[in-house]
């Protein structure tokens, strides 16, 4: 490898909403929902910020690594197991010179570690402290991490529409999604470099100059454009009927069409005392919609490049990618965000190692 190759690899994933995905803003606020969501500053479009990701995949990580590890532990708390010591703080071994591990004695690399970081091992050759850093605070050191999440932007929004459900984006997100893949897979999804005007769409569902109607919006077609598609010799981590259902809008257009058709809903505490909804306690939240397409890069640097501690970091750029995208994995199953318990969060990474790569 040459150049930035030898510095760190770049992955961009897609990522498909199984359910409803809530990452709220904190708090309440006045408006037409009560508990909103993340949004971009500047465009107003919903983000799954990338500290959330990181957070979750640390937790995934951990729980995959434990679930093939079973013998490491015989609590199962995500956790590196520490021999017992002696009373000279030495550790303890038996006949066969093998140490002698105390369950109650642990690491626990998931999450923020203890009060001070101080459960988290910063072992060299720890996915999760490498992959994902760690903060002691009683031993005064801290790394980094090696996976570099950033944040998961909409490429394609779910609306209805006559001819049944349909899949926006616009011209920017298709760019932001070209620019941050890396230069041999910027090619990848074909797609039209026409441009919108500001009150109308481009898509290969109607004729050119037809209407077209968006949720209760009705466009006129300026163009018949080709569908996204992928080159012959990759499989398509995404419907062949999803890519070809999908409409071009203008970026002025885009934002207003997400916010406008974000899923609402009503929730409503219980008392339990009573068992019934608590007087007063009704609210409302909004979610992206099933089937959002959204995409993010992480940058995974090259662990040869950097000490923990004064030791060398002794995991390949390949294993700390693997480990990485175990936790990824599960996401399709525990979720991220919030209202877990009330049927939302799952997502699923569709082009993780085992299935094609973007």
């Amino acid at each position: 490898m040459t150049g930035l190759e030898n510095l760190f690899t770049a992955k961009n994933y897609l990522a498909l909403a199984l359910d409803p995905v809530h990452v709220g803003a904190g708090g309440y606020r006045l408006g037409r929902v009560d508990n909103t969501i993340i949004r971009e500053p500047a465009t107003g479009l919903p983000k799954l910020p990338g500290t959330g990701l990181a957070g979750v995949a640390r937790t995934y990580t951990a729980m995959a690594i434990q679930a093939e590890n079973p013998e490491n532990s015989e609590k199962q708390k995500f956790l590196c197991r520490k021999p017992r010591l002696n009373e000279r703080g030495k550790p303890v071994t038996d006949k066969h010179g093998k140490f002698v591990y105390d369950p109650n004695n642990y690491d626990s690399c998931a999450g923020k570690g203890g009060d001070w970081g101080e459960k988290h091992c910063g072992k060299e050759n720890c996915p999760v402290c490498m992959a994902f850093g760690y903060s002691d605070g009683k031993k005064n050191q801290s790394f980094q991490g090696l996976a570099l999440f950033s944040d998961a932007r909409i490429l394609l929004f779910p609306v209805t529409s006559m001819q049944g459900p349909v899949w926006i984006t616009s011209p920017a997100a298709l760019t932001q999604f070209f620019e941050d893949c890396p230069q041999d897979m910027q090619k990848t999804i074909a797609c039209s470099d026409f441009i919108p005007e500001a009150d109308g769409i481009a898509t290969t569902r109607v004729d050119q100059d037809a209407s077209f109607n968006l949720g209760w919006l009705l466009f006129k077609n300026q163009k018949k454009i080709q569908p996204l598609s992928f080159p012959e010799t990759q499989p398509p981590p995404l419907p062949q009927e999803m890519l070809q259902r999908t409409v071009l809008v203008s970026d002025d257009l885009f934002p207003r069409l997400v916010n406008d058709n974000l899923e609402v809903r009503t929730s409503v505490a219980i008392d339990p005392a009573t068992g019934a909804a608590d007087e007063g306690a009704l609210y409302t939240y909004e979610a992206l919609p099933r089937s959002t397409v959204l995409w993010f890069p992480v940058r995974y640097q090259e662990p040869a490049h950097f000490l923990t501690g004064k030791k060398e970091v002794q995991l390949s750029r390949g294993k700390l990618i693997v480990e990485v995208e175990k936790g990824l994995s599960l996401m399709a199953v525990l979720g991220v965000g919030g209202k877990g318990s009330r049927g939302m969060g799952r997502l699923k990474c569709l082009n993780l190692a085992d299935g094609g790569s973007l």
